[in-house]
């Protein structure tokens, strides 16, 4: 009787072990959930404390550094809209003034002095009146003819002849006998065959005009324009 008073006691003993060990087991899980619950809630409070986008704290990086913040529309209203890459406008640099023109050269005075001669020609020989002091006929020249013909203070010029020399060696003389006195020279229009050349000093001019013969001389024909001092 007394052994089977023991044996019960041992078994409710044991129940009573059992009970208290789930007891304690139960206690033991709840407190885990709790503590992943705290921790979750910690987690998810942390972004929006220290940097949410809804927070207040994030709207200082949004307004200095965000596309639409102020320095943008500063530079877009001070730049004209430009992009960063743009290159700067050239400006090109003033337009210096147009220089002044040379000043016109003083007009050469008159190679004939005082009063001209009077109109007239002569065949085979140098009109009276001729300037040769001024225009000489080639040496050897047969002459065909010499004229001069004045008005006002414009004496003209004119003679043909031949000479036995080459078209050259006759352009070189009229040269040797007018550049000394100023005069420069140019080409000419001439006919087949021919050369010419006018020679210029201001106002005044002289063409000469030489062909070949059939025997090989030069033919010459000359034309100019002389001014004097006469009024």
């Amino acid at each position: 009787m007394k052994a089977r008073r023991l044996v019960i006691a041992g078994l409710a003993l044991a129940v009573l072990i059992a009970v208290v060990a789930v007891v304690f087991d139960q206690l033991a899980v709840r407190s885990g959930q709790a503590g992943q619950t705290t921790a979750q809630g910690s987690s998810s409070a942390t972004p929006g404390t220290g940097g949410s986008p809804g927070t207040g704290s994030s709207a200082g990086p949004q307004e200095s550094g965000s596309p639409t913040s102020g320095a943008p529309a500063g530079a877009e209203a001070s730049g004209g809209g430009a992009s960063p890459g743009a290159k700067p406008l050239e400006v090109l640099p003033p337009v210096a003034s147009t220089p002044a023109g040379l000043p016109e050269p003083s007009a050469l005075p008159p190679l004939v002095k005082g009063n001209l001669p009077a109109s007239g020609s002569a065949s085979g020989a140098v009109v009276d009146g001729w300037p040769s002091y001024i225009l000489s006929l080639p040496a050897g020249t047969t002459i065909g003819t010499t004229a001069i013909s004045t008005s006002g203070n414009v004496m003209q010029l004119t003679a043909d002849g031949v000479v036995g020399k080459p078209q050259q060696a006759v352009i070189d003389s009229f040269s040797a006998s007018l550049v000394p006195h100023g005069f420069w020279s140019e080409s000419a229009p001439a006919a087949d065959g021919a050369r010419a050349v006018r020679f210029v000093r201001g106002s005044d001019t002289v063409t000469v005009s030489v062909s070949v013969t059939g025997t090989g001389n030069s033919r010459f024909q000359l034309l100019g324009n002389l001014h004097s001092t006469a009024e």
